[in-house]
């Protein structure tokens, strides 16, 4: 790498989901200088671009390769935590799985103070950020620069799979990221 002395309106560290968002609103005017880092590789390998192979992309170059300190309430096992080294970060680890946080996590940090967190606040912003097919006013927006679609046609492990899991009580939940995330179904 060069270094040319150049300086810059901002510094964005980490080409991840959010990195890469910011640097593109913040070079939404020609008057500011943006140079976005990331210490990974571009995302050009083909697993991260073919959804069933993204278990191959653990412990690769693209994964940071994180694991936990030894959990005493685990019996000392260390768990590990994918985190991605590449364009995209992590979001190029997921199998291509759209899934908002939990509600309750986000009033939680409402709750610690973090005003205009609660879940209730940030839908909108969740909203205003989709292009969601087939369309859905009420937990999904349109027009955002983020395509989000419904599993067009499952594959039949994972059919067979929602109905085992009704036949014990567990409801179908068609989406994720609407009304609740207990359940089960496929993912967008």
């Amino acid at each position: 790498m060069t270094y040319d002395n150049t300086t810059h309106d901002f510094v964005v560290v980490g080409a991840g989901s959010a990195g890469c968002a910011l640097a593109h609103r913040l070079s939404g005017s020609e008057d500011r200088d943006v140079l976005l880092l990331e210490a990974g590789e571009p995302d050009n390998r083909e697993e991260i671009h073919a959804p069933p192979r993204f278990p191959e992309l653990y412990s690769s170059a693209v994964d940071w390769d994180y694991h936990t300190v030894p959990q005493s309430e685990l019996n000392d096992r260390q768990l590990y935590h994918p985190r991605g080294k590449t364009l995209g970060g992590s979001s190029s680890l997921n199998g291509m799985i759209y899934i908002r946080g939990h509600p309750s996590d986000y009033d939680g940090w409402a709750k610690l103070g973090n005003d205009g967190w609660g879940y209730d606040d940030i839908v909108p912003y969740f909203k205003r950020a989709e292009h969601f097919e087939p369309g859905d006013g009420e937990y999904h927006g349109e027009g955002g620069p983020l395509n989000v679609a419904e599993q067009v046609e499952p594959h039949p492990v994972s059919e067979a799979l929602v109905e085992a899991m009704a036949e014990v009580g567990i409801d179908h939940n068609p989406d994720f990221n609407a009304d609740g995330q207990a359940g089960a179904g496929s993912t967008t």
